[in-house]
């Protein structure tokens, strides 16, 4: 069904729900999905504001646009937003400090909720969603929403748009130019162009990857992708393949990819490809004209990103390069990346589950992640938009609403990052993973991986990156590591084996 169509569909059924509530004397108001009151209303709600946890800075132009959602909420849901942005180098340790302070939030953004579920903090959804949330289950496919239970219940909205973890090489598009290469169309081809910077424009890094995110497993998969490699969670050692089940460690079964990874990592370090204190740098350095080549969760160039590399580099340019086809046969979990969850200490939890089935309507979404059309965007058909470039707004829906069902995909992205980004938003693309459904409990073993983590992050990101020879880093790393990846993998694989012969009955 084509995406007017269902929004149709979907107003009809909320005006129905809303009916049906206030024949069971409910207080709640049928809205249209701009927010605004429709014809036929019940009593008004008192007004309430809710306290919201973001990551990251506010967005330019984020006053305007924050007025124009309270505005159409004005008279409808009556809702006032209180919202707090945490930098990315504090949400995690601000987001448990106030959850285990229990302090007043109704909405918190996660990006691993699984902890705090298991600790009881976060409210089960399934009933609220079931009341309140219509748009909030028909914008996201069954898979999706399934996938992301916990022994059976949704604790956490997942927000997502991308049924793979899409990650894209972008490079400096002026300096191949100016260099006379032609276009990347292979790995081979990213490698020669970064010697060739290296060789032909001193002046700047080849190469500054964002940290260990894809210089690990994520890019050991991409040269493999029929072994279906993929890290556990963020237990440095542990990883599975070839959807078969099972979860392995490095030391006892070391795949050829992933040790042909590290080596070409070392390389890239010795011959000066790789920055120097690439352990601390990341790919905001793209932006600052620091670097010829990152990486970037993303297919395509993002917006911001190209806005900030033409202010800090006069007549820069940037274009992207992905591993990823189309053609590929690849599995899916069908776990989200981002949530939105409500504490249970929340004194608001129905009004909040409303406000995020209302982001989750078309013209409301499009204000969350576009800002105000004609100012800040255009529509430029189904599933595409334009950004105005005089006046960008960098929305931050990832963060309390994603679904790839209203997203727009940027209308000036080159056509074949439209076609990556398309084919990835589709389900249907992909297999099932053997591994959907099944979510890890780290409680048993909490202990080893805390100290798993510590140790990762002085022994074995500086073999990921490349900084010391991977033998003689991985030496060490298990000498130091090896007992607690063992029962963390254990573990794993008993909570896994559980899980699997639970799904065969």
């Amino acid at each position: 069904m084509k995406l007017r169509s269902k929004s149709t569909l979907l107003l009809v059924t909320s005006l129905i729900l809303a009916g049906t509530l206030a024949a069971c004397g409910s207080k709640e108001a049928a809205t249209s999905p701009t927010g605004k009151p429709a014809a036929s209303t019940v009593a008004k709600l008192d007004p309430v504001t809710l306290k919201i946890m973001f990551p990251g800075d506010p967005p330019a132009n984020w006053s305007e646009v924050k007025g124009e959602m309270e505005n159409r909420l004005t008279g409808s849901l009556n809702v006032k937003l209180n919202v707090v942005f945490i930098p990315w180098a504090d949400v995690l340790q601000k987001r448990q400090v106030a959850l285990s302070s229990a302090e007043d939030y109704d909405l918190i953004w996660d990006n691993n909720p699984y902890q705090n579920i298991a600790a009881g903090l976060y409210e089960p959804l399934d009933s609220f969603i079931d009341k309140y949330g219509p748009e909030i289950k028909s914008n996201r496919s069954a898979q999706l929403l399934e996938a992301n239970k916990v022994n059976g219940k949704l604790y956490a909205v997942p927000l997502e748009v991308n049924f793979i973890r899409p990650w894209t090489f972008v490079i400096r598009k002026d300096i191949r130019e100016k260099l006379g290469i032609a276009p990347i169309k292979s790995y081979d081809d990213l490698v020669k162009f970064m010697y060739a910077v290296k060789e032909k424009a001193p002046d700047i890094t080849p190469y500054i990857p964002n940290g260990t995110e894809h210089t690990g497993l994520k890019m050991a998969s991409m040269l493999d992708p029929k072994a279906n490699l993929a890290a556990i969670s963020n237990y440095p050692g542990l990883y599975t393949k070839g959807n078969d089940g099972k979860a392995y460690n490095i030391f006892d079964n070391m795949d050829p990819m992933i040790m042909k990874n590290f080596e070409q990592n070392h390389k890239f370090y010795q011959d000066m490809i790789l920055a120097k204190d690439a352990l601390i740098l990341k790919n905001a350095e793209f932006a600052k004209g620091k670097a010829a080549v990152s990486t970037f969760n993303d297919f395509g160039v993002a917006l911001s990103t190209r806005t900030s590399l033409e202010k800090s580099v006069p007549g820069a340019s940037a274009e992207a390069f992905s591993l990823y086809d189309p053609s590929m046969k690849m599995s899916s979990t069908f776990k989200a990346g981002n949530f939105i969850a409500v504490p249970v200490v929340s004194k608001n939890k129905e009004r909040a589950i409303q406000f995020v089935n209302w982001l989750n309507q078309k013209d409301n979404y499009d204000l969350l992640a576009y800002g105000i059309k004609g100012k800040n965007w255009e529509d430029s058909g189904e599933g595409l938009f334009k950004p105005i470039k005089e006046s960008p707004y960098a929305g931050i829906p990832f963060a309390w609403g994603w679904n790839s069902k209203l997203d727009r995909i940027d209308a000036s992205l080159p056509e074949d990052v439209i076609k990556l980004n398309k084919w990835q938003r589709d389900p249907n693309n992909f297999t099932t993973d053997i591994l959907a459904g099944f979510t890890f409990d780290p409680s048993p073993v909490s202990n080893e991986i805390a100290q798993l983590s510590n140790v990762g992050k002085e022994l074995y990101d500086p073999i990921v990156l490349g900084l010391i020879e991977p033998k003689e880093g991985l030496a060490k790393f298990k000498d130091k590591a090896y007992a607690n990846v063992k029962k963390v993998q254990v573990e794993y694989q008993k909570q896994l084996d559980v899980y699997l012969a639970s799904k065969k009955k």
